[in-house]
């Protein structure tokens, strides 16, 4: 057994998903079944603070089954809530298995974004930590991972949102801000897109089409009312209707075309588009540290 953690915001959660699938793919060729850790958005007492998320993935129709209690018992020491705790979970960090009482049930974590083979020569008995954001993962599944995307709960497209969507060629327009500018952890990582990108995004698009519609997605509304202006018809989507996560990803899905933030949440609705001739822009800097490799599809256009 293998068991994948899935964690903090809705797009980190849908990558993590997105790689167990495809681990699950493979490892059941060897009779190794994947499960999935959905107790808790954090994996420490510490971290819960810091990433206090909803599994908003649970919305979605996944299939892969859910670890019960008495397998994720196994890794009880990754909680680090006493000493002995904290000294297996290190000797597991650092594989170093055969010094631990711990060493049929392993840990490893994903050390760094960038893709590496390496992530699908998973042992048996091993607990899985970690964001493995490339598509590189789970591209071969995208048929697959379309209908797991999908929602469990039928919904429908508010009707205001159906006649713009049926009546022009319509981009949705992602501003991520929020956390970005306002937890300093998060800042040191995360670059932030400034007007003068989304700007370019605008202008690349509009001249190859007839008819653009703009819909703005946003967690800050204030800053996008005082600083985002175009020409081009809009509705700030966030604002309008009350959405959850999962409808707003989905909605962003059914746009023609996407301008995305440097953020897994609108790289996913970017990714479900099924649009064939869909233009999806992307920033060129995604991480403030140059040495952490941009996760933009390859077929995107980065400005």
């Amino acid at each position: 057994m293998i068991v994948v953690r899935i964690y903090e915001g809705l797009g980190n959660q849908m990558f993590e998903y997105a790689y167990a699938y495809a681990l699950n793919e493979r490892a059941k060729r060897q009779g190794i079944k994947v499960y999935l850790d959905l107790r808790d958005t954090a994996e420490t007492v510490s971290d819960r603070a810091r990433f206090a998320r909803t599994l908003d993935i649970k919305q979605f129709d996944i299939r892969l089954p859910v670890a019960p209690p008495q397998i994720l018992s196994h890794w009880d020491y990754l909680s680090r809530e006493t000493a002995f705790h904290r000294a297996a979970c290190r000797l597991a960090e650092h594989r170093l298995y055969r010094y631990g009482i711990h060493e049929e049930y392993r840990y490893q974590h994903q050390y760094h974004y960038n893709y590496t083979k390496d992530h699908f020569r998973i042992r048996d008995n091993t607990y899985i930590t970690g964001w493995y954001q490339h598509e590189e993962y789970f591209a071969t599944y995208r048929q697959a991972l379309l209908k797991e995307f999908s929602l469990k709960k039928a919904w429908k497209i508010p009707v205001p949102l159906k006649q713009i969507l049926k009546e022009n060629e319509v981009i949705s327009l992602h501003i991520r801000r929020g956390d970005y500018i306002t937890n300093p952890t998060v800042r040191k990582i995360m670059h932030i897109c400034d007007q003068e990108y989304y700007r370019k995004a605008v202008e690349y698009i509009r001249k190859r089409l007839d008819h653009p519609y703009l819909l703005v997605f946003t967690n800050d509304v204030e800053w996008v009312r005082k600083n985002f202006h175009s020409d081009l018809p809009m509705m700030i989507v966030s604002e309008t209707f009350e959405l959850t996560d999962a409808q707003e990803l989905l909605l962003m899905s059914c746009c023609n075309h996407n301008i995305i933030s440097n953020s897994t949440y609108s790289w996913w609705g970017a990714w479900l588009n099924t649009h064939k001739d869909k233009i999806v822009i992307a920033p060129q800097k995604w991480f403030v540290d140059p040495q952490r490799k941009n996760i933009a599809a390859k077929q995107w256009i980065r400005l």
